[in-house]
C-alpha cells in the first residue's frame, strides 16, 4: 500500500509539472502573438535592444561618476544649510512652473536656443540656425540626455526636448554649481588653514555651504536658470574646470573646459585663466612670494622661476595648452572667434566695460562694500602717499569714458532688457554723470585688490583683472550677463566669514529674484511692430 501511495504521489507530480510546461509553452506563444499585434515589437529587435543596454551602461556610468563626484565633495550629512539649499531649490522649482506657466512659448533668445535643441535631439545634426552666435555645447547635451532618457524610458527622444524640460535642465545645472562652488570654498579654506601666515581666519565647512547658497542666488545668474539659455552651462563647467584644477586634476580640468568653450567662446579666457593659476598656486607653495613684497618685486620672483622651471610647467599645462592650440585653429579657420551672425558681434575697445563692471559689483556686493568701510580708510591711506596710482587710475578712466564710449545698437533699440533703462535713466542721464562716478568705482577697485592680494599674491590680482578685461572690454554691448563669472570667481576668492554679511546679502538678492520674476510675469507691453521671433506681450528681463 505505501509503495502505491508513493507511485500515486509521483505520477500526480509529473502530470502538474506536464500542465506547468504546456501552460508556460501556451503563455509565451499568446505573448508573441500580443507583440506581433503590437507596435512596441520594434523594441524587441536585437537592435533596439542592444542600443538599449548600452545606453543604459552608458546611464548606470554617468550615475557611478557623479556618486564619486558628490562623495569627494565632503558635504556635511547634516546640517541647517542643507535644509535651505532644499528649501531654494523647492522655490526655484516653483518659479519654474510659473514661468512655463505664465510663459509656455519660448521668450525672446529661447527662440533659438530651443529650436536648435530639437533638431539635435530629432537627429538632424546638420541642420544649423545662423542667428545662434555661440558653440552648440549647450544643444548637444540636451541631445544627450534626450537619447538617455529615450534608450531608458523608450520614448522617443524628441519627447525630452520640449521647452518645459530643456528649462528643467538649467535647473539641475544650477544644483550642480551649488555643490561645485561648494568644493572651491572648502579647497580655499583649506589653503588659509594650511598658510596661517596669511592672517585670515580660515571658514568652516557650513559657513563655505552658506557663501555658496548665497551666490547659487545670485540675481543674473538665478534668473536665467529658469529659461533656456547658455548662462548656467555656461557658469557649470566652467567653475567645474577650475574646481577640478585646484585639486590638481589637470586633464579634467582642460576638458571640462574645453566643453566650457563649446557653450561660450569667451571662456577660452578662463581656461587660460585656470593654466595660469595653476603656475602661481605652485611659485605660492615654493614659499618664493610673501604677502609684504611689492608688485615688480612678487613679479620679478615669478619670471624668473618660470624661466627655471619652464619645461617642467609646459609639461604640466599641456592639456590647456592643447585646448588654448585647438581653439585658435578654429579661429582661424572660422575666421573670428563669433559663429553664425558675426555682424552684431564685432569686436570693439570698449574700455568703459570696465568701469560698469566695477559699478555692477558695487551694487551686487554692497554688503561687503558697506562692511569695508571699517577697513578702507587704511588702503585709502596707503594710497594716499602713492599719489601715482590714484592719478593713474583716474586719468585712465577719464580717457576711456572720452574717447572709447560705444553705444551698442541693440543697447539703444531694445526696451526688454534692464539695461536698457539703467543707460538712459542713470549712466546716460547726462554727458558727466560718470565721471560723477568714479570715486566710487575707485573706491572697489581698491577693495577688490586690498581683498585678493591678501588672501592670494598680487600676481594673481593682475591675472584676474587681465582675464576680466579680456573677456568684456571688446564687447560693445553693456549686457550684464557678460559680467557673471568675473564677478562669481571674485566672490570665491574672497569668502565671507561673518554670518550678519552673508544673511543681508541673501536678503538682497532674494528680494531682487523676487522683484524680476513678478515683473517677467505681471509687467508686459505690447510693441507696435512684431514678427514671429517677438510676438507680444513683451517682458521685461535682464
Amino acid at each position: 500500500q505505501k509503495e502505491e501511495g508513493v507511485s500515486t504521489r509521483r505520477k500526480g507530480e509529473e502530470n502538474r509539472e506536464r500542465r506547468a510546461k504546456r501552460n508556460q509553452e501556451k503563455n509565451s506563444k499568446n505573448v508573441e502573438r500580443k507583440h506581433a499585434r503590437s507596435p512596441s515589437f520594434v523594441f524587441d529587435h536585437p537592435m533596439v535592444q542592444h542600443a538599449r543596454t548600452s545606453s543604459y551602461a552608458m546611464y548606470q556610468q554617468s550615475v557611478d561618476i557623479a556618486r564619486n563626484t558628490i562623495s569627494e565633495l565632503d558635504l556635511p550629512a547634516s546640517s541647517w544649510c542643507g535644509f535651505f539649499a532644499a528649501a531654494m531649490l523647492a522655490v526655484t522649482l516653483g518659479e519654474v512652473v510659473k514661468i512655463n506657466n505664465g510663459q509656455p512659448a519660448p521668450y525672446m533668445d529661447e527662440v533659438f536656443h530651443v529650436r536648435q535643441a530639437q533638431h539635435f535631439c530629432a537627429g538632424n545634426w546638420t541642420v544649423w540656425d545662423k542667428k545662434i552666435t555661440t558653440l552648440p555645447g549647450l544643444y548637444l547635451l540636451n541631445a544627450l540626455i534626450a537619447h538617455c532618457a529615450g534608450a531608458v524610458t523608450g520614448k522617443p527622444n524628441i519627447h525630452w526636448c520640449s521647452l518645459e524640460k530643456l528649462r528643467f535642465v538649467n535647473i539641475v545645472m544650477s544644483v550642480l554649481i551649488f555643490m561645485v562652488m561648494y568644493t572651491i570654498f572648502r579647497k580655499l579654506s583649506r589653503r588659509l588653514k594650511d598658510d596661517p601666515g596669511l592672517g585670515i581666519q580660515p571658514i568652516h565647512r557650513t559657513c563655505c555651504m552658506m557663501n555658496s547658497l548665497v551666490l547659487t542666488c545670485f540675481p543674473l545668474l538665478y534668473f536665467y536658470n529658469l529659461l533656456y539659455y547658455t548662462d548656467v552651462g555656461s557658469v557649470l563647467f566652467v567653475l567645474a574646470s577650475y574646481s577640478c584644477s585646484i585639486r590638481n586634476h589637470h586633464l579634467k580640468s582642460a576638458l571640462l573646459g574645453a566643453i566650457s568653450v563649446l557653450f561660450r567662446q569667451t571662456n577660452i579666457i578662463w581656461v587660460g585663466f585656470t593654466a595660469g593659476t595653476v603656475v602661481i598656486r605652485d611659485i605660492e607653495n615654493r614659499g618664493l612670494l610673501q604677502q609684504h613684497d611689492d608688485f615688480v618685486s612678487q613679479m620679478g620672483i615669478a619670471v624668473r622661476v618660470i624661466l627655471r622651471y619652464l619645461l617642467q610647467y609646459l609639461l604640466l599645462l599641456l592639456p590647456y595648452l592643447l585646448v588654448l592650440a585647438g581653439f585658435g585653429v578654429f579661429i582661424v579657420f572660422n575666421g573670428g572667434i563669433v559663429v553664425g551672425d558675426k555682424s552684431a558681434h564685432t569686436a570693439v575697445l570698449h574700455f568703459p566695460q570696465f568701469l560698469y563692471f566695477l559699478l555692477f559689483l558695487t551694487a551686487f556686493s554692497l554688503p561687503h562694500m558697506v562692511q569695508r568701510l571699517r577697513h578702507s580708510h587704511l588702503t585709502v591711506l596707503y594710497y594716499v602717499f602713492k599719489p601715482v596710482h590714484v592719478l593713474l587710475f583716474f586719468v585712465s578712466a577719464v580717457l576711456a569714458l572720452y574717447f572709447f564710449k560705444y553705444e551698442h545698437p541693440y543697447l539703444l533699440a531694445d526696451n526688454r532688457h534692464y539695461t536698457f533703462y539703467i543707460w538712459r535713466k542713470i549712466l546716460n542721464r547726462t554727458s558727466y554723470i560718470m565721471y560723477y562716478l568714479l570715486p566710487v568705482c575707485f573706491y572697489t577697485f581698491l577693495n577688490i585688490v586690498a581683498l585678493l592680494s591678501t588672501v592670494h599674491s598680487k600676481f594673481f590680482t593682475l591675472l584676474y583683472f587681465l582675464c576680466v578685461a579680456s573677456q568684456i572690454v571688446p564687447q560693445g554691448l553693456l549686457e550684464f550677463r557678460y559680467f557673471i563669472l568675473p564677478y562669481l570667481l571674485y566672490r570665491l576668492h574672497v569668502p565671507q566669514h561673518s554670518w550678519v554679511v552673508l544673511f543681508l546679502e541673501l536678503c538682497q538678492y532674494t528680494l531682487i529674484n523676487l522683484i524680476t520674476v513678478k515683473v517677467f510675469l505681471n509687467k508686459t507691453f505690447d510693441w507696435d511692430i512684431t514678427d514671429y521671433l517677438t510676438p507680444n506681450p513683451q517682458r521685461f528681463m535682464w
